[in-house]
């Protein structure tokens, strides 16, 4: 083992130890955020000339908001990866047919291992905080139709790590059988078997669509929650959040503290979960906020100077992820948002291009609802 992956080694070691141990250090998240700065910044070439033409190196700074933070945008011109000869997975951004503008980002074995305990760990506070299992029904292809795509690995860590026997993605080569997920749905009401069901947040109106279209109305069992990641601007309406929640209640009878929001980017390798469901099994009256995981920092910045913003004040996102050891642990997003007490909310993107991410793409494998059946 060389010097290199000897000293990667290590950090994966406390890293771990840090997102599985779950708690607030300010002092140990710090350190392992600049420890992972120097090895990036010493290893990774380019975000060493970008860290360089910032003037900014390892010695000039001693807190993780001194970092310099790398947009997403530049992952669809380069690779950013700490050890490139170690690469075993490699997940593409989606939400466009042009190719040269699909982000890609790589993970060695270590990489993976912490992304897992991210999924694992965050999952089981804030999406399973009642310590369930679940059968959790993905509206996403599986991960043999869609290897590269990041939301497909951690549903299917999620059903690895939550789910019951029979859960499944439901996103097949054929297409979307939304009358195999509508019986599916009636069986668990007949058993009394509470369903998880979870996928890109078009994909779920899509459905929503279907079953209204059909007349279908149901009362999951208690216990059944959704998931949706992504945004709610599809190709042929746009649905607010609001309306999201009211179609949960209304058509599934999910109640809208169960209906949980992710936000994940395959340029982070953490995720971020609204905070309702814990709150309710907590009995916790607050405000719908993403949490931040103690072994992750969210701030908004000025979108002009990029300085960091009081709270409460909307700018762009910047994330700070140790679990980012692999590619580059400061990313600047083009999200608008702001820190609130107890999390942080998201507005949309600075730059409206259009819908983007996986839900995009679920949408566009979804829309085809039933239309044979």
């Amino acid at each position: 083992m060389n010097q290199l992956s000897q000293a990667v080694s290590g950090l994966d070691r406390d890293i771990l130890a840090f997102i599985e141990q779950g708690t607030e250090n300010d002092q140990e998240f710090n350190r392992l955020a600049l420890a992972a700065f120097e090895l990036q910044y010493n290893h990774v070439t380019l975000y060493r000339h970008y860290c360089q033409r910032r003037d900014i190196t390892p010695k000039d700074i001693s807190s993780w908001e001194q970092i310099p933070a790398l947009p997403t945008d530049v992952f669809k011109d380069a690779a950013f990866c700490l050890l490139p000869s170690e690469t075993s997975r490699t997940f593409i951004t989606s939400g466009t047919s042009n190719k040269k503008e699909q982000g890609k980002v790589s993970y060695d074995e270590g990489g993976l291992r912490l992304m897992d305990a991210t999924i694992k760990k965050a999952a089981s506070w804030m999406f399973f905080p009642d310590n369930i299992k679940a059968l959790i029904l993905v509206l996403a292809p599986p991960p043999e139709i869609a290897p590269h795509m990041v939301m497909v690995y951690g549903m299917n860590r999620l059903i690895e790590y939550f789910g019951l026997s029979a859960s499944r993605f439901l996103i097949q080569k054929s297409g979307f059988d939304a009358k195999a997920l509508a019986d599916t749905l009636h069986r668990s009401i007949d058993e009394g078997v509470p369903v998880a069901i979870c996928g890109g947040s078009f994909g779920f109106v899509n459905f929503f669509d279907y079953c209204t279209s059909k007349g279908l109305k149901f009362d999951l069992p208690q216990g059944s929650r959704c998931l949706d990641a992504g945004g709610f601007k599809g190709r042929s309406r746009e649905v607010g959040r609001e309306e999201f929640l009211d179609l949960c209640e209304g058509v599934l009878g999910v109640h809208r503290d169960y209906c949980v929001n992710l936000l994940g980017m395959t340029e982070i390798s953490s995720q971020y979960y609204d905070n309702t469901l814990r709150n309710r099994q907590r009995g916790i009256a607050a405000g719908r906020a993403k949490v931040i995981p103690p072994w992750t920092r969210v701030m908004a910045v000025d979108p002009d100077t990029l300085t960091p913003l009081p709270a409460g004040e909307i700018g762009l996102l910047r994330h700070l992820d140790l679990a980012n050891r692999g590619h580059i642990c400061s990313i600047q997003t083009d999200d608008l948002g702001r820190i609130l007490p107890g999390g942080f909310d998201v507005y949309g993107r600075a730059r409206d291009d259009g819908s983007r991410g996986c839900s995009l793409s679920i949408d566009e494998m979804t829309r085809i609802i039933g239309e044979a059946k």
